[in-house]
């Protein structure tokens, strides 16, 4: 093995540079060369030359495509923006900016705001950045910055905020074909300005998952330590782990904006492949089954529900809903008795026009959606 002295060795340099003398005179040789052949109008110098003013002419076209794009996208998104407005539908992105020169682009605002007066909505966010490959603009990602402000009026506020929060979207020349949404650090409040009652929420990481399957919707969604507490005070209960996919059917056109509507939900069907919970300490749920949604937005079902640790769940939904305690004891006394006396069940739950029914016992409603 060398010593580090003898790399820096005057020998050594001697040697590197005796060596390196041959090589640049071959390089300088070719360029005169070259440049003699262009001279001298030889089919070699030709073919070099026409190369290159090839390959800077192809240059300067995609440069001149790249910008006059990022000039039609400010331009059109800034009309399109101003016709909305006129129907009722309106939004803002302020400082808007398009970059990513020479291989991507991309939209950049410092806010972006959304209105609906159509239907009293609006909503308000941070920076939003994004950005799609110059060789492939149907796939886009996004960052959008906290924090939010949602109100629906006149019943709903909702502010939340986050440490990151990105998005991927890749569509067709049909439209959005698919997409998914991943956040940091969530943490909100939902208010109810009519009733006066308010919840805070917050999740240490969450997604949610999109797709055209042929006319079908599919969906899934991840939520970390989901956390529900009182605006001013502790938690409910323990974060839980939550878990859900599912299939609608006949309704992948919901991944267009404009067929979004609130009661969207009513009049489809569907499978439930899972919704689980996993609250810790052995506690854990999981529901599975076919689904309906009729015209009023009553459910209706044939669902598979497991639970583990019973005695566990009756105590935690006591604390949460203390106005529930009997019925969620008489739920919890009908698991177990079903079970054998065991501290895990797993039952078939009956839903129809939104009351649910344990071995023809109806244990409760659920609102229509």
């Amino acid at each position: 093995m060398r010593s580090a002295k003898s790399l820096f060795h005057p020998f050594c340099l001697r040697s590197q540079w005796s060596e390196a003398v041959p090589a640049t005179a071959a390089m300088e040789y070719t360029i005169r060369m070259t440049v003699t052949d262009v001279a001298n109008g030889s089919p070699a110098g030709k073919k070099f030359l026409w190369l290159t003013v090839g390959i800077v002419l192809a240059a300067g076209i995609y440069s001149a495509g790249w910008f006059f794009a990022a000039d039609q996208i400010e331009k059109r998104l800034t009309t399109y923006l101003s016709e909305k407005r006129e129907n009722g539908l309106g939004g803002e992105c302020a400082e808007m900016d398009v970059r990513g020169f020479p291989f991507r682009i991309g939209l950049f605002c410092d806010k972006l705001r959304l209105d609906d007066n159509l239907h009293g909505a609006s909503a308000s966010f941070g920076a939003l950045r994004t950005a799609a490959q110059v060789y492939q603009p149907g796939h886009a990602v996004v960052e959008l910055d906290g924090p939010a402000e949602v109100r629906v009026s006149p019943g709903l506020s909702v502010s939340a905020d986050w440490t990151l929060l990105h998005a991927s979207l890749k569509a067709t020349m049909s439209g959005l074909d698919r997409t998914s949404i991943a956040y940091d650090n969530l943490t909100g409040t939902a208010r109810w300005p009519l009733t006066g009652d308010s919840v805070g929420f917050g999740a240490s990481h969450g997604e949610i998952h999109l797709r055209q399957n042929g006319d079908d919707l599919d969906a899934a969604l991840s939520i970390e330590k989901l956390d529900l507490r009182p605006e001013q005070g502790p938690s409910l209960a323990a974060p839980v782990d939550v878990a859900a996919d599912v299939t609608i059917v006949g309704k992948a056109g919901w991944m267009q904006a404009s067929a979004l509507s609130e009661h969207m939900l009513r009049g489809s069907s569907g499978e439930l492949r899972h919704v689980t919970l996993d609250a810790g300490e052995g506690m854990s749920a999981k529901l599975s089954g076919p689904f309906s949604v009729n015209d009023q937005g009553l459910i209706s079902g044939e669902f598979s529900l497991t639970m583990m640790n019973i005695d566990a769940w009756r105590a935690s939904l006591v604390k949460v809903f203390p106005e529930e305690t009997d019925m969620i004891n008489n739920v919890a006394n009908m698991l177990t008795a079903l079970a054998g006396g065991k501290n895990e069940a797993t039952v078939r739950l009956n839903v129809r026009d939104g009351t649910a029914f344990l071995a023809f016992i109806p244990v409760g409603v659920l609102p229509p959606l």
